[in-house]
């Protein structure tokens, strides 16, 4: 039966041409809007370490004696977030390595970089952190190694791959030296290209999407400080925290370092009962360390969590897929009422069919994988018109725009949402062309 109806449906496909034309196109422009949207809203939504975010934690504890201010906006999109800056001595108690299996401490900061005093970088980004953060975060590296356990003071670099070319050509970096702040840091590895989007674990006011952007070089966060180099801007800090020599770069002003919130912790936890023991310790920990006069404030969050809180993805990213939507179902009324007229024009042709023993259930099949046809060609076309779309959103001002790129599972999910269309939009039109009366259209015939 099936095959039969796939046969007549697609005869009935170039019966009439111009409804056919122009529900395709109809459908064509809804789907390539949809697509359009939802492709970037699943690239901002993607998991930006797949594999590992899952075991991934971020905690958090306040102890700041004075007024909390941990809330940071960009001012470029007024994207608001709560980063889990913690001060360097409730950070390194977190950092249990009895209590999770992998720990790292970041602060991302800006600098000038220079080698051989002839080639110089300015304004590079650099990652403070441990010696975890390449184990735990899966750094790739293309020559030479990351610093381990016994190293957090000694002054060495892992460069990204493009600086390194930038300073060195195509020279090998392992072993010399580059300069940053007041001092010359040794070159020990090679970091590849490495972008997780969204920037997730130390993500600043001005980088949260960016396909152009990584990480120019990895310190070890004690031995940069001790060496000038600025840490990155920090949350609160203790009232008492202005007579420090440490200097907290975006703010241009002194800070005491130990009494800020500027390092901020991940730990690697495997397993649920891992889970429910590290997150009962972050919670007794913040009992303990309260401010005066404040109720204990502690979180723990995944990278989903995380994410879901501070509403990483854009809020009009989310409203122009339903803005999106809402013009495919308009298009899709549209087709439906170009369908039904369509097939009750047929009617004779129905009322024949009937007469020689085709079942209302026949009828149904070969209108309804006609109204499939109908789609699945729309579809067709709406993929030049979706990749239209996404060119056009990579050349539109946003940090995120350039990433709007189909990958193999939308290009899937494109037929996919095509073929349900022309099932719900062909339902109706099909089902009224079963109603059709065989007696009276072969007697008016």
């Amino acid at each position: 039966m099936w095959g039969y109806a796939f046969r007549l449906a697609l005869k009935g496909l170039g019966r009439f041409p111009k409804s056919s034309t122009l529900a395709v196109l109809t459908v064509a422009l809804g789907l390539a809007a949809t697509m359009s949207t939802l492709t970037l809203l699943h690239v901002l939504s993607a998991d930006p370490l797949p594999g590992r975010s899952q075991y991934l934690y971020s905690p958090y504890v306040d102890t700041v004696q004075g007024k909390l201010n941990d809330i940071w906006k960009n001012p470029d999109t007024g994207v608001r977030w709560q980063m889990n800056v913690m001060k360097p001595a409730d950070a390194r108690a977190l950092l249990d390595p009895a209590r999770s299996n992998m720990q790292a401490a970041i602060n991302e900061t800006r600098g000038d970089i220079s080698a051989d005093g002839i080639h110089s970088q300015r304004n590079q980004d650099l990652l403070l952190t441990t010696h975890g953060f390449a184990a735990m975060f899966g750094l790739p590296l293309q020559q030479g190694r990351f610093w381990d356990a016994g190293e957090e003071t000694s002054r060495l670099a892992v460069l990204g791959a493009d600086l390194a070319r930038s300073l060195f050509g195509q020279a090998s970096p392992i072993g010399k030296l580059i300069h940053i702040g007041h001092a010359d840091f040794q070159v020990i590895g090679v970091a590849a290209t490495y972008r997780p989007e969204p920037h997730f674990y130390a993500m600043d006011s001005s980088w949260t999407f960016d396909a152009n952007r990584q990480d120019d070089v990895f310190l070890p966060v004690q031995a940069a400080v001790e060496a000038g180099v600025a840490a990155g801007e920090p949350g609160s800090c203790d009232n008492n925290a202005k007579a420090g020599t440490g200097m907290l770069g975006s703010l241009g002003q002194p800070r005491d370092l130990t009494r800020c919130e500027w390092l901020i912790p991940w730990v690697a936890l495997d397993t649920p009962a891992q889970l429910a023991d590290y997150r009962a310790f972050v919670s007794h920990y913040a009992e303990d360390h309260r401010p005066l006069g404040r109720k204990p404030l502690s979180r723990l969050d995944s990278v989903a969590g995380w994410m879901r809180y501070n509403h990483v993805i854009p809020d009009h990213a989310q409203l122009n897929l339903w803005l999106a939507a809402a013009f495919l179902l308009l298009c899709m009324v549209n087709v439906a009422g170009l369908l039904t007229a369509r097939f009750l024009r047929r009617s004779h042709e129905v009322s024949i069919r009937r007469a020689i023993g085709a079942t209302r259930r026949d009828i149904f099949a070969q209108y309804l994988l006609e109204s499939c046809g109908v789609c699945i060609v729309g579809g067709l076309l709406a993929l030049p018109l979706t990749h239209a779309g996404l060119w056009i959103l990579r050349h539109q001002d946003g940090d995120y725009n350039a990433l709007a790129r189909m990958d193999p599972s939308m290009f899937a999910g494109l037929f996919a949402i095509a073929a349900l269309t022309g099932v719900v939009v062909g339902l109706i039109p099909a089902w009224r062309a079963t109603r059709v009366s065989p007696g009276l259209h072969l007697k008016a015939s």
